[in-house]
């Protein structure tokens, strides 16, 4: 009897051992299932506030919550950041949307989401970014209960204050019909940002041939019309408030310390390099010339023309066309990129009220710009290819004709006034 008594305290307390072994197992296995999730959830918090900033620009946005994530990441296994690469996303994620952009960061995949559609929303937001990540975490002490390794994720919902619907295109003649022309075979794309039409004609958006203009939104004070094979997407909205000038308050660049040129014409197979300043007369790029323009400020009282061959670079430049026309021709080449600090920080080519000469891009011309051009009281053409990066057009009309192509990727210069991002966490 006494044996039996042994034998079942033997029993009971091997059992005991066992629940207060698991149990051990259990904690410490947890702990490192609550460090892990709070882990990530601290990466995708910071990381979702960083890509609202950007919100302007969705593939910015992206990027920038993926590069913090990185960032973050590095910090916390004190490794270099390591660079996040695209990766197809699982199938079978419930939180995939047509917007999701998935990363592989580090042992972490990583989901970003903007524009993001909350659940009870009727269609994703523009002002919101959604972060989720997850990592597959080994176990301990749980593996004899057969459960090796475990997902873990984490999401974060990042809200921006301000407009996410940057203006890619701003027409300001508030009456002309055919304010945006189009013909031929133009075509205008600004695929993350909205084109915003002042006129209140009935055709203010005029598009025939086979033209197309295409944006994230187009918003027209009057209406517009199509003809032959012409297309507009989306559906224009139509009877809309005028917007105001957004560059309206942007001063005129002091020439106070700037060297005074003359007028300059580089020709044949030249080549020369211009230091910023006043340039009194015409600079004319024919030829096969090559020019560079140092970084800084050019008041021009002639305008430029590059025709033939010619071409003109710069980073880091303003072109205040005080008077006279700018205009690219034949194969002639227009490569800029605008200052990155001070007043006229993102804006290229800045033109004067007062100055009511045309843009002129045409034949087989080439426009590749980052920043805005800003021209209020003057008719933007355009023929040839035209390719704008981190921009917004600024016009009094705006015309595409024959094969033209532009293609703006739609970011607003801090003169814009829209003023600092306000951001916070939603979910």
């Amino acid at each position: 009897m006494q044996g039996r008594k042994r034998g079942a305290s033997t029993i009971l307390t091997a059992l005991a051992m066992f629940a207060l072994l698991a149990t051990a197992a259990l904690a410490i296995d947890w702990g490192v299932i609550y460090f892990a999730r709070s882990q990530l959830q601290n990466f995708v918090d910071a990381s979702a506030l960083a890509g609202a900033q950007e919100l302007t620009n969705a593939s910015a946005a992206r990027q920038k919550a993926a590069e913090t994530y990185a960032r973050n990441y590095g910090e916390n296994f004190r490794i270099a950041p390591p660079t996040p690469s695209t990766i197809p996303c699982p199938s079978n994620d419930p939180d995939l949307q047509p917007t999701t952009i998935c990363y592989r960061i580090g042992d972490d995949t990583v989901h970003v989401t903007t524009p993001y559609q909350r659940v009870g929303d009727p269609s994703p937001s523009q002002n919101l970014i959604n972060v989720k990540a997850c990592r597959v975490a080994s176990l301990f002490f749980a593996r004899v209960l057969g459960v090796r390794q475990i997902r873990i994720c984490a999401k974060a919902t990042a809200i921006g204050s301000r407009p996410a619907i940057a203006r890619g295109l701003v027409v300001l003649d508030p009456d002309g019909g055919r304010a945006l022309f189009l013909e031929g075979n133009a075509r205008m794309v600004v695929s993350n940002g909205a084109i915003l039409v002042n006129s209140r004609a009935s055709d203010a958006l005029y598009a025939q041939g086979n033209a197309s203009v295409s944006a994230y939104q187009i918003s027209i004070v009057g209406n517009y019309r199509t003809q032959g094979n012409a297309s507009v997407t989306p559906t224009p909205l139509t009877g809309q408030t005028p917007n105001p000038d957004p560059l309206a308050s942007l001063p005129s660049p002091s020439t106070s310390g700037l060297p005074v040129f003359p007028g300059r014409t580089i020709g044949g197979n030249s080549s020369a390099t211009l230091q910023p300043g006043v340039y009194t007369g015409p600079i004319r790029v024919e030829g096969n010339a090559t020019v560079i323009l140092q970084s800084g400020i050019y008041i021009l009282r002639g305008g430029i023309l590059v025709s033939g061959n010619g071409s003109v670079r710069g980073d880091g430049v303003l072109l205040y066309n005080e008077s006279g026309r700018i205009e690219v021709q034949g194969n002639g080449i227009l490569r800029l990129s605008p200052p990155t600090s001070g007043v006229y920080e993102g804006i290229t080519i800045f033109q004067p009220a007062t100055n009511t000469q045309p843009l002129w891009f045409s034949g087989n011309g080439n426009l590749d710009i980052s920043g805005t051009i800003y021209a209020p009281n003057a008719l933007v053409h355009f023929e040839g290819n035209s390719n704008l990066q981190d921009s917004m057009i600024v016009a009094f009309r705006l015309r595409l004709i024959g094969n033209a192509r532009v293609n703006i990727t739609a970011r607003e210069p801090p003169a814009a006034g829209q003023g600092e991002i306000a951001i916070g966490l939603v979910e």
